[in-house]
């Protein structure tokens, strides 16, 4: 009894640290790449392939060792483990620099040579990932116990991990400590397994296995060849699913960390529960086509309620009911899916005798998952989009579960089952991307027209006309930016108010497009060159739709790249007067590299002496402390800097939103503003004035509000993850932006 609790601990840990170590990954990744569905896609597809791969060369290689140690040969992987998985963060600098080099001399080339050298980084922690499992297998026979529940519980405590690195980890202790705790899980579960195997070998142990050749009972009714489709289907139709139905989550709860967290581990429990259920019903093999089958139907039935899950009205709810509310909302459309899926590749193991049987079918699974990630995150979302994905899918899951009905009995009721389905996911379909346009933004509620919309391997990007004639731009159902009147005159003033703080601007540089405003307002300041950078390409498409930025990108004097804007400042030897930024808001998923120390001291690299930089500054969406920690990483790189309030931003009870943050790289005093008198349509609608009036905090203000700030970085991640960045969706967060008002009030004495 000790000894099978002992083994479910190891494995339930060892699970809780693989995630851990996938979410930790995705972010040096990021870093590298650029906040990205291929970065994720390409972490993914890693990770499941060096498993793949581990598994298959275990089975076949170590199969002797597994079965006269196998917890002390587990031990050592899982020590393995622990000490590789820093190898994508400790490489990251390197791979970073030369993926610089690699761009001057061949930029084509420079993606595939850093996707290449990423996921090499992530290979050899991912290989001995791998090899754990048919030494899993070893020990659930010798030792007496299901596979499945082991496969179970390592799932479950990968929903676990998802959520502890999310919510708990990297809130308090940052990348680096999260990697270390990750890293003292995996060597501590290898060192107690190490141990526990050492006496336990002193113990005469019957090997339950039959030969290598023996086919068993595996799967009865099932040839060898339909047991492997039936394993690469689930794994590529489960992945599949997961971008498909996480875009839909994505748009209805916005692209956040702990929305992820959240949708991963509702995911998870699924897989999960289909693993503890599937020893629980006798004759799985010949069932397991009805399983397939009524997953698609469970395919078809969710979506359409997915497709509706903006409608809720609970994201306005306190954070952790709306947590609670959330996870049992999506488990109750993804779950039935997902346990259904989740019971086939269990119910195979189970039946398996020999390592190199479940090694096998295991390692065909992961091979369809990375197809599955793959296929999902590069093809299909941006042919079909995610409705059509997550149809097509239950068509996958029904033409294969169908024909391999035994019984001509089944067939007919499953077939009108399946039909039935389909017809109601076809017909309660709500029309997203024609009629409609998910999102929890006030807009979206009411009645309004979609001009554009395109599901990008990214993200989904949208043009909505509202009911006032206005136009909208929404990525992932978030109001990102559009036409507004005067509330959009601060866009105008992003590329102003730099322009005309320099002397002699020649070039600038824009990072994120959006409507084009800013580009527009830095084109009518006469720079000889403009460069624009946005990872979204879909926003070039679209700025025909919004008259305010004049055609700019029709302007010879532009330069548009689909680009990450970290990757650029690092690639690129430009320098330039100007750079203005406004990225997504700080609580986005990704947006943390974008308010960063590091990334402020990449921008300093590429201004000349005398340029000035521009940074959003919303004061609307930020909590006191993250007020704090984004003007502290900020005066880091540009101690000569000032905090401007747009005067037009101010919402009804005239609180301001729109900041600016305007650095200036240069020694000496804060420079007055020259560029007034060569420019006659000034800053917008603003004259010289009322600019300088609206100079909220000045250089030593800005400098004693920053003092106490701990300053966003790369490592701390505090504005993705952590309480603080969810505070934007609570009620209170009215009297957050207040009190961070009040702070800067404060500060301006």
């Amino acid at each position: 009894m000790l000894e099978a609790l002992l083994i479910s601990f190891f494995v339930s840990l060892a699970g809780l640290a693989a995630l851990s170590w996938q979410v930790l990954w995705q972010l040096d990744l990021s870093l590298c790449l650029g906040v990205s569905a291929k970065g994720a896609a390409l972490t993914l597809a890693t990770v499941m392939m060096g498993m793949s791969s581990g598994a298959w060369v275990a089975s076949r290689f170590w199969s002797k060792a597994i079965l006269r140690r196998p917890l002390v040969v587990y031990g050592l992987l899982e020590i393995g483990i622990g000490i590789l998985g820093w190898l994508p963060k400790a490489l990251a600098p390197l791979i970073q620099s030369l993926d610089s080099v690699v761009y001057a001399a061949a930029s084509s080339l420079a993606t595939p040579f850093s996707t290449l050298a990423l996921a090499l980084s992530l290979g050899p922690a991912t290989f001995l990932m791998g090899a754990t499992f048919p030494v899993i297998g070893s020990i659930a026979h010798t030792r007496g116990q299901l596979l499945s529940r082991l496969y179970s519980l390592s799932t479950f405590g990968a929903a676990v991990g998802v959520l502890s690195v999310s919510l708990l980890l990297l809130p308090a202790l940052g990348q680096t400590g999260s990697c270390a705790v990750a890293s003292m899980v995996n060597v501590m579960v290898g060192l107690l397994a190490f141990l526990v195997g050492r006496i336990l070998t002193k113990t005469p142990v019957e090997l339950v296995v039959a030969s290598e050749g023996t086919e068993g009972s595996v799967a009865e009714g099932l040839s060898n060849r339909q047991r492997v489709l039936v394993a690469m289907v689930t794994g590529a139709a489960a992945f599949i699913l997961e971008v498909a139905w996480f875009r839909l989550l994505r748009a209805a709860w916005l692209s956040t960390a702990d929305s992820f967290a959240m949708m991963l581990f509702s995911f998870l429990a699924g897989i999960a529960l289909g693993g503890i259920l599937s020893k629980r019903v006798s004759h799985l093999g010949s069932k397991l086509p009805l399983f397939l089958c009524y997953a698609a139907a469970a395919v078809w039935l969710g979506t359409p309620v997915l497709e509706r899950f903006d409608l809720w009205t609970h994201s306005a709810w306190p954070h952790h009911w709306r947590m609670v509310a959330r996870i049992l909302g999506s488990f109750v459309c993804l779950g039935p899916a997902t346990t259904l899926i989740g019971m086939c590749l269990p119910a195979l193991l189970d039946r398996c005798t020999t390592p190199k049987q479940f090694a096998s079918l295991y390692s065909f699974n992961t091979f369809g998952a990375v197809l599955g990630s793959l296929l999902g995150g590069w093809c299909l979302m941006g042919f079909f989009g995610p409705v059509h994905t997550a149809w097509l899918v239950g068509g996958l899951l029904f033409c294969v579960g169908f024909p391999l009905l035994k019984s001509a009995q089944n067939r007919e009721p499953i077939l009108v089952l399946g039909c039935i389905c389909l017809g109601i996911s076809v017909q309660f379909s709500s029309g997203i991307g024609t009629t409609r346009v998910q999102g929890p933004a006030p807009q979206l509620y009411k009645k309004h027209v979609v001009l554009a919309h395109e599901n990008g391997p990214d993200v989904t990007t949208s043009v909505v006309q509202t009911k006032s004639r206005e136009n909208m731009l929404f990525i992932d159902g978030y109001l990102a930016t559009g036409e507004a009147g005067r509330l959009s005159v601060y866009m105008q003033s992003m590329g102003r108010l730099p322009m005309l703080l320099h002397a002699k601007p020649k070039d600038a540089l824009v990072i994120c497009f959006g409507t084009g405003q800013t580009v527009r307002a830095v084109l009518d300041e006469n720079p000889e060159g403009v460069t624009v950078v946005d990872l979204n390409p879909a926003v070039f498409r679209f700025a025909h739709w919004f008259s305010s930025n004049e055609q700019a990108l029709q302007d010879p004097r532009v330069s548009a790249l689909e680009m990450d804007g970290r990757a650029w400042l690092r690639r690129s030897s430009a320098l330039y007067d100007v750079v203005t930024l406004e990225p997504m808001p700080p609580f986005f998923s990704g947006s943390n590299s974008l308010y960063s120390q590091e990334f402020y001291g990449s921008v300093e690299a590429r201004l000349r002496e005398g340029g000035c930089f521009a940074q959003w500054f919303p004061i609307h969406l930020l909590t006191p402390s993250q007020a704090r920690a984004v003007a502290s990483a900020f005066v880091k790189v540009f101690p000569q800097s000032i905090l401007w309030f747009d005067p037009a931003s101010a919402d009804g009870a005239g609180h301001l939103q729109q900041g600016i943050l305007l650095g200036w790289k240069g020694n000496g005093a804060w420079p007055d503003w020259p560029g007034f008198e060569r420019s006659s349509r000034g800053a917008g609608f603003y004259s010289k004035a009322e600019v300088q009036a609206a100079v909220f905090l000045s250089t030593r203000q800005l400098l004693e509000f920053a003092r106490n700030g701990r300053a966003v970085t790369d490592d701390n991640q505090q504005l993705s993850f952590g309480r603080d960045a969810l505070q934007y969706q609570d009620l209170a967060r009215y009297s957050a932006a207040a009190a961070t008002m009040g702070e800067l009030m404060r500060a301006k004495g």
